[in-house]
């Protein structure tokens, strides 16, 4: 019994410690690196998209910045020639 029980033993040990154990637990790790590089892949994915939205939408804000200062400035031109032209108009109707 007792010899059956050394042999159990060493062969227990012989498994967990050997070449095939070895394989076994760097197949593990592997796995799970592969898990975290996947991860951090797709993390990388929706940053960098994250990162192309913003950079269109900060263009496209300076695009709109641009067009309503062009309005504003046609704006208060056509406010100045309809303040002349009512007080032309002003001016014609009394005479």
């Amino acid at each position: 019994m007792n010899d059956n029980i050394t042999t159990i033993i060493i062969t227990i040990i012989s498994v967990v410690f050997g070449a095939g154990g070895f394989k076994f637990y760097e197949f593990i790790i592997k796995n799970k690196r592969e898990k975290n590089k996947e991860n951090r892949s797709e993390q990388t994915i929706f940053r960098d998209s994250l990162i192309v939205r913003v950079d269109k939408l900060e263009n496209e804000k300076e695009s709109c910045k641009d067009s309503v200062l062009e309005i504003s400035t046609e704006l208060a031109s056509l406010r100045t020639k309809v303040e002349y032209l009512e007080k032309e108009n002003e001016r014609l109707k009394y005479r």
